[in-house]
C-alpha cells in the first residue's frame, strides 16, 4: 500500500478553524487523500477535527513573546512530525521555514497579504518607523523567498510580483466554497437592508459606510459583523449615521450567512490605501454567492473586476454622497439590483469557487513530491 503524503501546515497567528486554512486548504488535501497535521499557537489543546490533526504549542503572552519564543516552539513541533511537505503561513515564521526545508522535505510559503505595503498601516508600529521596516522587510523576504520550494498567494497581482522571486508561485485566491447551489435563493431584493461582514476599520471603510448612512433616510439600514476596537466604536457612536447601524460585533460564520440572506446589498468601500487596492475579497465573493450586488470602491483593480462581472456599481469609496446616492439607486430599481446580484451569483458558480482553487492546490502537492 502506497504511503501517504505527510503534509503540516503551519501558523504561529491564525485560529485553527482559520477559513482559508483550516476548512479550505487543510480539509480539501485530507479528502485528497493526504496526511494533513495543522500546527497552531493558541492554547484549545491538541485534537482531530475533520481528519486533519491539530497541534496546539500554547497560547503566547504577547505580540514579542510570540515572535520570540512561540515561533521556535513551533518549529520545534514541526520538525518532530517529519512531514514530507511543510506549509506556512505566517511572516514571522520565514527563517524556521529555510531550517525546515531539506533533501527529502519541500517547504511552501503561503503569503496571505502584500506585507511590505501592508506594514505602512499596522497601527502597533509607529508612524515614523513603518517605511524603514517595510524596505527591510522586503530585503528578507526577497531573501527567503527565493530558496523556498513552492509560493502560494490569493492574489492575481501577487502571483505576477512573486513570479519574478520564485518560479513555482501559484495562485490559490480565497474563492467560496459552494455550500449553496440551488438555482432559487429566497433573497427579498426589495428590502433596504446592506450588509458588511468581516474586519472593521477606519482603512476597511467602516467610516466612509457610516457617514453615507448619515445621508440616507430611516428605512436604509445598514448591518456590520465584525471585530470592531473599542476606541473607533465609540467615535462611531458619536456620527450623525450610527442611528441606522446595527453592530452585531464578531459573528460565527454560520451567523455571518444568514445575514447575506437577510441583505440586498454588499458593501466594500475601502480607502485606497495599502492593498486595498487588489479585487478578491473573500467577502466579495460571498456576497456574489448569495446573489447580491456590491458596492465596491473606483480605483484599482475593483474597476476592471466590475465592469468583466456586471455585478455591483463602483464608487469613490470616501464621497458619502455618492454611496449614499449608489445605495438609493439600487432600492429603488429593483430590477437592477436583482440582475446586479444574478450577474455575481452566475460568475462564482461559474469561476469563482473554491474547488477551482483547490485543483491548483492539490497539482502544487503532487508536482512537489514528484520533482
Amino acid at each position: 500500500m502506497k504511503r501517504k503524503i505527510k503534509v503540516c501546515h503551519v501558523t504561529s497567528v491564525h485560529p485553527r478553524f482559520d477559513i482559508r486554512i483550516f476548512i479550505k486548504e487543510c480539509v480539501s488535501l485530507y479528502e485528497s487523500g493526504f496526511d494533513v497535521s495543522l500546527i497552531v499557537a493558541d492554547g484549545l489543546g491538541d485534537e482531530l477535527v475533520k481528519g486533519v490533526m491539530i497541534y496546539d504549542v500554547g497560547k503566547s503572552k504577547n505580540r514579542l513573546h510570540r515572535i520570540l519564543f512561540n515561533t521556535r516552539k513551533i518549529y520545534k513541533k514541526a520538525k518532530s512530525l517529519s512531514s514530507d511537505i511543510y506549509h506556512f503561513h505566517d511572516p514571522e515564521l520565514m527563517f524556521y521555514g529555510l531550517k525546515l526545508k531539506g533533501k527529502y522535505t519541500k517547504v511552501v510559503y503561503d503569503i496571505h497579504e502584500d506585507l511590505v505595503q501592508q506594514i505602512k498601516l499596522k497601527y502597533w508600529i509607529p508612524k515614523s518607523l513603518r517605511n524603514i521596516i517595510s524596505i527591510l522587510f522586503k530585503k528578507i523576504e526577497n531573501f527567503v523567498v527565493k530558496r523556498l520550494d513552492a509560493l502560494v498567494v490569493p492574489q492575481p497581482y501577487m502571483k505576477k510580483k512573486y513570479l519574478l522571486k520564485n518560479k513555482n508561485t501559484v495562485l490559490v485566491a480565497n474563492f467560496v466554497i459552494l455550500e449553496n447551489t440551488q438555482e432559487n435563493l429566497s433573497i427579498n431584493y426589495a428590502n433596504q437592508i446592506s450588509f458588511h461582514g468581516g474586519a472593521l476599520t477606519k482603512d476597511r471603510g467602516v467610516l466612509n459606510m457610516i457617514k453615507a448612512y448619515a445621508l440616507l433616510k430611516e428605512e436604509n439600514k445598514l448591518i456590520l459583523a465584525g471585530n470592531l476596537k473599542e476606541e473607533l466604536l465609540s467615535e462611531l457612536k458619536n456620527e450623525e449615521g450610527w442611528n441606522n447601524i446595527t453592530y452585531l460585533g464578531r459573528l460565527p460564520y454560520e451567523d455571518v450567512k444568514k445575514q447575506y440572506l437577510n441583505s440586498s446589498i454588499g458593501l466594500i468601500l475601502y480607502n485606497n490605501v495599502g492593498q486595498y487596492y487588489l479585487s478578491y475579497a473573500i467577502k466579495l465573493f460571498e456576497y456574489m454567492l448569495n446573489g447580491i450586488p456590491v458596492i465596491m470602491p473606483n480605483f484599482g483593480e475593483w474597476v476592471a473586476f466590475n465592469k468583466e462581472n456586471q455585478c455591483g456599481i463602483n464608487v469613490d469609496s470616501t464621497n458619502a454622497k455618492e454611496v449614499a446616492a449608489a445605495i438609493n439607486y439600487l432600492n429603488e430599481n429593483i430590477e437592477e439590483k436583482k440582475r446586479l446580484g444574478k450577474n455575481g451569483r452566475t460568475a462564482v458558480l461559474e469561476k469563482y469557487n473554491w474547488s477551482i482553487s483547490e485543483n491548483t492546490l492539490i497539482k502544487l502537492y503532487n508536482n512537489l513530491q514528484n520533482n
